[in-house]
């Protein structure tokens, strides 16, 4: 794996190396990587290979702060009194650990959530949030709010009834407009809370508006939706989308990538989708992916446009342009 001095991914392992990969790493100053002999290499690929200790940390540390997060939450069902203290902890002390780790988008598709989907999700978006945030160049406290918005974000969830919010199929319309209640529910409980930053505190409110004006709870357009629901707006939907649910299975982050390039320019924030997006894409480069005929395949390039499909090379060594060749598409993720 090539990184960056700030543990961006410039080329994962197992990456084939083209004459524009070769002129990117002169554009990053670096002159020289050990490469692999591909004729001593296995004809198959390695599935299964062991957790690193990067990787056995990250999950140790992400697996902590959902317990912890979902502690705290159940409490609030009942108490309805946010720790925000305790929050802020978790953002200082665990999460900052997740958004500094190299590899963290890999780690975090890899994750295993087999339950608790609103503990992880809430987690996960902190740190994307982390992620993102420091991608759009937020230091400080600045930062810290983003990521403190991320793990709250979904705070009014905890008055939405047991029965609603677990429920295994499609939601009924007058469910899913108790559901949508989660929004101004989460504000109710912190807006007058005075160690709330006014951004948090938007950020909650808003994470569900749209640039379009058709989300909620206000449908309230672009310039009057804040910075921080613009943020999570795009890595909410990135999670979600990405983890499985009771009534929806994970799509795979290339699936998700097209999802997010077609709102886009209308329902997200179009430079700050296109920030995560061309950061995003720099960790799917050398993924182990399973394409829709069942064969396994790495990833080895990603065009240059944002919702362009990978080239990706097969176990038997075929090389397949997915961009031309719409009959085959990526499933799922097998290893990151």
């Amino acid at each position: 794996m090539v990184l960056t001095q700030d543990n961006k991914v410039i080329l994962s392992e197992r990456t084939i190396l083209s004459t524009s990969m070769i002129e990117g790493l002169k554009f990053w100053d670096i002159e020289t990587v050990f490469i692999k002999d591909q004729l001593s290499g296995k004809d198959e690929f390695d599935l299964y290979l062991p957790e690193s200790d990067a990787q056995k940390k990250f999950y140790a540390n992400y697996n902590d702060t959902v317990y912890l997060l979902k502690n705290h939450f159940l409490k609030l069902r009942f108490l309805k009194k946010v720790p925000v203290q305790i929050m802020q902890d978790l953002v200082h002390n665990l999460i900052e650990l997740s958004i500094n780790s190299p590899g963290v988008i890999n780690h975090l598709n890899m994750v295993r959530r087999q339950d608790d989907y609103t503990f992880h999700h809430s987690v996960s978006v902190a740190v994307l949030c982390g992620v993102l945030g420091k991608w759009l160049s937020y230091t400080g406290q600045e930062l810290q709010d983003l990521v403190l918005t991320g793990l709250m974000h979904d705070v009014g969830k905890t008055q939405i009834p047991l029965e609603i919010l677990n429920k295994p199929g499609k939601l009924t319309a007058e469910e899913m407009k108790i559901m949508r209640l989660h929004t101004i529910r989460g504000y109710q409980m912190i807006r007058d809370m005075p160690d709330v930053p006014q951004g948090v505190i938007y950020g909650v409110l808003q994470h569900h508006e749209r640039f379009d004006g058709s989300g909620y709870p206000f449908a309230v357009p672009g310039d009057e939706i804040h910075k921080y629901a613009r943020v999570i707006a795009i890595v909410d939907i990135y999670d979600a989308m990405t983890s499985n649910r009771v009534y929806h299975c994970k799509k795979s982050p290339f699936d998700v990538v097209e999802t997010i390039v077609e709102e886009m320019f209308d329902k997200l924030d179009p430079s700050i989708g296109t920030v995560f997006l061309n950061n995003v894409r720099d960790y799917l480069i050398g993924n182990i992916v399973e394409l829709s005929d069942g064969r396994h395949a790495e990833v080895i390039y990603l065009g240059h446009f944002l919702a362009s499909r990978p080239i990706v090379v097969t176990q038997d060594k075929e090389y397949i342009d997915l961009e031309c060749n719409k009959s085959l598409s990526i499933v799922r993720v097998v290893r990151a």
